[in-house]
């Protein structure tokens, strides 16, 4: 990255409204806690699910509200293009709203998206509109 992405990617930072499309997340921010969410997980594992008639929020929310109390939250969602364009749309409901069902994202809440091979893989249309691409 060049000093001008850094800074670039500092604002948005700062802002936390806006999930950051990058292509590759440094190690350090990963070995600091940040929850990944792998692109390819299933409904349940994203949604969270029902059991009986109680509903049981997904692990990696637990993890980033635990996180929260401690710094910063950083929730990674890792190579959103591996998978096809109407499969990435799962992911609206986090980028958009942020929130899970009615369980909203912690509000100091940073949100990564990560790619690989953009040219080749493009990110659905909307799903693009929800990030700022650094």
């Amino acid at each position: 990255m060049n000093k001008e992405q850094i800074d670039l990617l500092g604002e948005y930072i700062k802002q936390r409204d806006t999930a950051i499309l990058i292509e590759e997340i440094p190690e350090n921010i990963i070995k600091k806690g940040a929850v990944v969410l792998e692109s390819n997980c299933s409904k349940e594992e994203l949604m969270g699910n029902y059991e009986n008639l109680e509903y049981k929020l997904p692990k990696w929310y637990k993890e980033l509200s635990k996180t929260a109390k401690i710094h910063t939250p950083i929730l990674v969602i890792k190579d959103i293009n591996k998978i096809p364009q109407q499969e990435q749309r799962k992911f609206i409901e986090i980028l958009k709203y942020r929130k899970i069902y009615i369980n909203k994202l912690p509000q100091n809440c940073v949100i990564f998206v990560t790619y690989k091979n953009l040219k080749e893989n493009p990110i659905e249309e909307e799903i693009y509109s929800f990030l700022a691409h650094i």
